[in-house]
């Protein structure tokens, strides 16, 4: 049985349903129906996906391993995390995960601040730009370099970004998020138009996005896998490229913008379990890295989606873009992407590069 308001699509619930609770609890094996609400669809607006059981999970042993509170988004790229969950990974490197999840970034945001989390999955730009306003955080490693499907509708007449200009654009996320403003920085610096002037910009969570487009109320939706992979699998949809892989051609750059973050009193007094937290992360993403098979059975537990063209959709946007190290090359690179955002993103956005950002 499907928890109250899942869509019965391929990505997740209806944005204007309920939002789903659940908890990944410690020692527990995770059955397929809690991993499907586990990266159940984002909704609009910042509501949380509060803890089901929570109780419970908070009143049993963690039998001696280091307590980790984590807040993430629904994505993809989390399936290699998720996985090292349901093996067990964590417990074995004598961590207890406590693993809640997100409608969107702005939400995980909001638990920073209020102190309800030790760390989550954010942009690292957004982070940065969290930071610089007084924010405690700082990342410790990247998940990925940026993976977002810039997608139109395939009978648009749309061909490239350029054409994009005049258009109404769906971007996930908002005017401080990590895509948003690469996208941003890509059209004002390569592709000769501001979106924020040029362009009718609307925000919102993926699935939303990928849902407007399809009703003609924007002719460009920026989401993340899966929101649209089906629509593309069909036909429906066209994808223009890949944003992460765009602005890298395009700047030279490497795209390190998903990363877990935590705060830095967390670090200082945990610094072996926030370690073998980076090195179970980083030794299951480099399993998926190259490995379609364990994509394609992680998507079906997590989303049910059985159609492989759909899986095929997602795993020719994923591969290869799953971090698997993370030191001081790749954290200069990291740096190198936030400046050119702060030179050509939102002005707001990060007037400034936060010192020390990285762990």
């Amino acid at each position: 049985m499907r928890p109250p308001g899942f869509h019965a699509g391929p990505y997740g619930l209806r944005h204007q349903e309920a939002i789903v609770s659940h908890l990944y609890s410690p020692g527990a094996t995770l059955s397929r129906r809690r991993l499907l609400t586990g990266l159940g669809g984002a909704l609009v607006g910042s509501a949380l996906l509060t803890a089901c059981g929570s109780d419970d999970a908070d009143s049993g042993s963690n039998d001696g391993r280091t307590t980790i509170r984590l807040a993430g988004i629904p994505a993809s790229a989390l399936a290699a995390f998720k996985l090292a969950l349901q093996e067990g990974a964590f417990e074995e490197a004598g961590l207890d995960i406590r693993y809640e999840e997100y409608a969107e970034s702005a939400a995980v945001y909001t638990a920073y601040r209020a102190g309800q989390v030790d760390g989550g999955l954010g942009g690292i730009p957004s982070t940065a730009n969290l930071v610089a306003t007084g924010v405690d955080r700082k990342v410790v490693f990247a998940l990925q370099r940026t993976t977002n499907g810039i997608l139109v509708r395939a009978d648009s007449g749309i061909q490239s970004l350029a054409d994009l200009k005049g258009r109404k654009l769906g971007l996930f996320g908002s005017a401080i998020g990590s895509s948003t403003n690469q996208f941003f920085a890509l059209c004002r610096e390569y592709h000769g138009f501001n979106p924020t002037t040029d362009c009718e910009v609307q925000y919102g969570a993926p699935n939303l996005m990928a849902e407007l487009l399809g009703q003609g109320d924007v002719d460009m939706a920026l989401v993340i896998d899966p929101a649209g992979a089906p629509e593309v699998a069909s036909g429906r949809y066209r994808s223009l490229g890949d944003l992460g892989v765009l602005l890298e051609e395009a700047s030279g750059l490497q795209t390190f913008t998903a990363g877990w973050d935590f705060a830095s009193d967390f670090i200082e007094n945990n610094q072996e379990a926030v370690q073998a937290f980076i090195d179970v992360n980083l030794r299951y993403q480099t399993r998926f890295n190259n490995d379609q098979s364990l994509w394609d059975a992680a998507l079906r537990e997590l989303y049910d989606i059985d159609d492989q063209a759909v899986l095929d959709v997602i795993w020719n946007s994923q591969r290869g873009r799953l971090v698997e190290q993370w030191g001081d090359a790749e954290k200069q690179q990291a740096a190198q992407l936030l400046t050119f955002l702060s030179e050509n993103g939102e002005p707001e956005f990060l007037p400034t590069v936060p010192d020390g950002l990285f762990a």
